[in-house]
């Protein structure tokens, strides 16, 4: 994994794009996928398919309403780095307290911006991993080009530990 280092804080900064090869491909696909629109819909895509490789490293929330998010998909790169499959469970239901608001509040912000956002840093929401590197990727996805119905989410670790 290429990412910038974290910051001084240690946990975790928005980033201006990804850097690591799988999280570029995956935004890549996200645009090509686009075409001419904002967002893509869930209908256009077949992640699983048509990202062989980089499906592992993938999670896609549905969006039930303002802060509330349900894991619809959880790659297995992200199940073995967390040791939790949440595929069913409301988005950051096996974190702490503070990484579970931060997270909600990523994904409410790709939903009010309609538009992509990128994370990087330590993996603060891990207790035994807290020093290991991630980036991440929020993508939205949208039935009508306005209201975003899913977000696609791209994550990589570094492979220290």
């Amino acid at each position: 994994m290429t990412s910038n280092p974290p910051d001084a804080g240690g946990e975790a900064r928005d980033i201006s794009g990804p850097q690591d090869p799988v999280l570029v491909r995956i935004l890549e696909y996200w645009n090509a996928k686009r075409a001419g629109r904002s967002m893509p819909a869930r209908a256009d895509m077949d992640p699983p398919i048509e990202l062989r490789g980089l499906a592992t490293n993938i999670i896609l929330y549905d969006v039930l309403g303002p802060g509330q998010f349900r894991v619809r998909l959880v790659g297995q790169a992200i199940v073995e780095f967390t040791g939790y499959d949440a595929t069913g469970k409301p988005a950051a239901a096996a974190m702490p307290a503070k990484a579970a608001e931060i997270t909600i509040e990523i994904l409410d912000s790709v939903i009010a911006r309609r538009a992509p956002r990128f994370r990087a840093g330590l993996a603060h929401w891990h207790r035994d991993k807290s020093y290991r590197k991630f980036e991440a990727c929020f993508l939205p996805l949208s039935p009508d080009d306005s209201a975003v119905d899913i977000i696609l989410a791209g994550v990589t670790f570094d492979t220290a530990g």
